[in-house]
């Protein structure tokens, strides 16, 4: 099989655990504190805090924003569950906007229509790594002033105008998670500029500890330090595993154009995505679950993009969404496509998946107009 994603792990990551499941300490301490330290000088960034998984830092991102029960919280339809369930977790409530027509990130013009007095706060997601449009956000927020919290889950390295995602909102949180570049297993962390937000954040990790006592209703989201000493290495390494994946990807691209029926999904003028899912777009006459099956009978893993959250089964039922009301989120959800792409991927290996995408059609006996 030909998998989707290979962790990037290697024998200096092996060797890394394995020191500090040896020294006894393997709860959060000094290589949280380094990861911590090297996230927030990678990203320019005064505070970091590592936590146990990205919908962690999501859920403390909120808390730390003030986020109440009842407030309004904008998101992307077209997103992985969790950005909207954080939203939930805190008792807030989910608006979500559609795509922007052809795209994978939320469509910044719907934004003031989807504004009322409750709304606290704008969460753009950075969809596979591609920066969503920055600078365009930030203008409605101060316009409402609204806190910005970027989901930058799949984005470490990516850029927006030259600045790394991650640099521009009130709080950004990261995930760590084996699909990731950068990953621990599990994990995610929270950078901002703001120290009492980072103070927050802090405690709320560790069940409300702070100063000697237990000061507020808190959580165990805490990184072990075996888990930091994978982050420590792999952030020393970082740039080079992001140049290779880049410089795969272009080779990628030009494999697959002589697919008419499928277009990989890239970045506007402004922006340069990490790469950090292979994501492709079938025509509309491609049924895009039974080329998925397809790829797997030939053993390539490949799987769809992510969801349209309010047409999953928790959102419909909660909210009564019905399709129809998220036409592009919808159509991104029925027709993106993730391709297998890993550190060390091979231009075989890249044949042989465009070959068995150059199948499909023959196989179907389809016939382009």
């Amino acid at each position: 099989m030909l998998k989707l994603i290979e962790p990037n792990i290697s024998q200096d990551e092996i060797n890394a655990v394995s020191k500090v499941l040896a020294s006894g300490m393997v709860v959060s301490g000094p290589m949280v504190q380094r990861f911590e330290q090297l996230l927030a000088n990678y990203l320019g960034i005064q505070y970091a805090v590592c936590v146990s998984s990205g919908t962690a830092a999501l859920h403390l991102a909120l808390l730390a924003a003030d986020i109440k029960p009842s407030d309004e919280v904008l998101v992307p339809a077209f997103t992985f569950p969790a950005t909207a369930n954080a939203v939930e977790m805190v008792g807030a409530v989910p608006i979500f906007i559609d795509c922007q027509p052809g795209g994978v990130n939320f469509d910044v013009d719907k934004l003031d229509d989807c504004i009322s007095s409750r709304t606290k706060a704008v969460i753009p997601v950075h969809a596979f790594g591609i920066p969503a449009e920055l600078n365009r956000v930030l203008d409605v927020a101060r316009k409402y002033n609204l806190a910005v919290i970027e989901d930058a889950a799949c984005a470490l390295g990516s850029k927006y105008k030259s600045i790394y995602c991650g640099s521009f909102g009130d709080l950004a949180t990261f995930s760590f998670h084996p699909r990731k570049l950068l990953t621990t297993g599990e994990g995610g962390a929270v950078l901002t500029n703001d120290r009492t937000s980072a103070m927050t954040i802090r405690s709320l990790r560790n069940h409300g500890y702070d100063d000697g006592d237990y000061r507020q209703l808190g959580f165990n989201y805490r990184m072990t330090d075996f888990q930091a000493a994978m982050g420590v290495t792999q952030i020393e390494n970082f740039e080079a595993v992001l140049n290779e994946r880049r410089k795969l990807a272009i080779t990628y691209q030009t494999m697959l154009s002589e697919i008419e029926w499928l277009k990989v999904v890239g970045t506007d003028q402004f922006a340069e995505s990490n790469i950090q899912t292979f994501i492709a777009k079938v025509d509309d006459h491609i049924d895009r679950d039974s080329l998925v099956n397809h790829l797997l009978t030939n053993g390539i893993e490949a799987t769809i993009g992510t969801y349209c959250v309010p047409l999953t089964h928790y959102y419909r039922l909660r909210y009564g969404f019905r399709p129809g009301e998220f036409p592009q989120a919808y159509d991104a959800y029925k027709r993106c496509l993730s391709l297998p792409l890993f550190s060390g991927m091979k231009a075989d290996d890249m044949a042989r998946v465009v070959e068995t995408l150059s199948s499909y059609e023959e196989n179907l006996k389809i016939k382009l107009v």
